[in-house]
């Protein structure tokens, strides 16, 4: 069914073909592909709504009535119809497109026979090719996405100086590291934290982490059961799944022999119980802190007191990870992080570390510092568009919602001064 003009789509019309001339003849199917040509000839990503898959595309051919378009991870389910929009010289377009083929992560569509939805936006963004920025994460959750006030609220009075240290711009890892000792020993006088690293000899624990990724608590090392049983505590792991591995790949003796062997190397050193916990550079396993008791201590860590271990095994994750993130764009005296294109409502920057660009999909609230002229500005803002381009970039979507006084004023000013000089030339 044919879609109206409005006013304001037939007043875009008249802007388009004058500034495009006699290359649009007029009819709004020409003007859709003039779009389309500007799309490819860009090789610019614009998302891809699917039957509620948030997918990403880019334009590969125009054809006389049809488009071919690049949409990694595309999985048709019987549904003929898509949703695209995109952007293009401050107008956003939106379209509903009729999926004509599928084949390996492209789709061919009909073009639209006319312009179906258009509006200039309210804020004017422009592009930029010689502004950069610094950004740290700010505090949320330890396990990012939405906050869990009660469970946020329980962790923050649990460690308190250790929160506050952390949710710093500038943490000092020196200090975390002597509060996260002091939080230790009030568990246990006995403990290790330990680093992965080249040249160091492996231990079955070090193994055992980098492989599983997660805490294991032995209760009571007198019972083997504590090790390898099915009855484990609910709320914290054993050794059984490597267990049911050495049974699968060598037999059952010799995996009952393995644990055997490590229950007695522990009794013969005094231990009673331990809680080890990894601690990670984004997800990955850097290391464990291991927390344990002996005979002469003559008590054992509780469940309570290994899931307080391993919450704050969790605690110097985050604080690792905010640290590393900030040191990876303050590597520099100046500003690293190249900004895309700028608006009164946010910005478009680029990175190519994957591991920044999957942790911030989570841990999506950022400061960031733009020097602009002889004027640092200071924005908060949620990263809401996330696109994982083919060279191995990665775009982010900044939508503003916070900034230091004036800072606003500032940049409204710098984005005026960049557009007239647009214009101009």
């Amino acid at each position: 069914m044919a879609v109206g003009r409005s006013d304001t789509l037939q007043e875009l019309i008249t802007i388009l073909e004058t500034m495009f001339g006699e290359t649009i003849i007029g009819s709004d199917i020409n003007l859709v592909k003039h779009l389309f040509y500007s799309l490819k000839a860009d090789q610019r990503e614009f998302p891809f709504d699917y039957e509620g898959d948030k997918l990403n595309s880019i334009v590969e051919e125009v054809g006389e009535d049809t488009l071919i378009l690049y949409v990694p991870y595309l999985q048709p389910k019987g549904i003929l119809r898509a949703k695209i929009s995109f952007e293009i010289l401050n107008i956003l377009y939106q379209f509903e497109v009729v999926l004509l083929d599928f084949w390996e992560d492209h789709v061919r569509i009909k073009i639209p026979s006319e312009l179906q939805a258009a509006a200039f936006r309210k804020n004017i963004r422009v592009a930029v090719d010689d502004l950069f920025m610094n950004y740290v994460i700010l505090y949320r959750s330890l396990s990012g996405g939405e906050r869990e006030l009660g469970k946020n609220l329980s962790v923050e009075q649990r460690f308190f100086h250790l929160m506050k240290e952390i949710k710093k711009d500038n943490p000092s890892l020196k200090l975390i590291n002597l509060m996260a000792t002091d939080y230790i020993l009030g568990v246990s006088k006995d403990f290790e934290i330990v680093f992965f690293g080249p040249g160091k000899e492996e231990s079955f624990l070090t193994r055992f982490i980098r492989k599983y990724n997660r805490s294991v608590y032995v209760p009571d090392c007198s019972l083997i059961m504590n090790y390898i049983g099915e009855e484990k505590d609910p709320f914290l792991d054993n050794f059984r799944d490597e267990y049911l591995h050495l049974v699968k790949t060598q037999n059952q003796a010799k995996a009952d022999e393995f644990f055997r062997e490590l229950q007695k190397e522990e009794i013969r050193d005094f231990m009673i119980s331990y809680i080890v916990t990894p601690i990670r550079l984004f997800n990955d396993p850097i290391g464990y802190i291991r927390v344990y008791t002996t005979a002469m201590d003559k008590f054992s860590i509780v469940q309570q007191q290994a899931l307080y271990i391993e919450e704050l095994g969790e605690i110097l994750t985050y604080a690792l990870t905010k640290v590393y993130i900030r040191q990876d764009n303050f590597r520099n005296e100046k500003a690293v992080t190249r900004i895309l294109d700028i608006s009164m409502n946010g910005l478009l920057y680029e990175i190519e570390d994957e591991r920044t660009f999957q942790y911030l999909k989570k841990h999506n609230i950022i400061k960031m510092f733009v020097p602009i002229h002889e004027r640092e500005l200071v924005l908060r803002g949620e990263v809401v568009r996330f696109l994982e381009l083919p060279d191995g970039k990665f775009h982010l979507g900044v939508n503003f919602f916070d900034s230091n006084p004036d800072d606003m004023v500032f940049l409204q000013n710098y984005i005026f001064e960049k557009k007239l000089k647009v214009l101009s030339e």
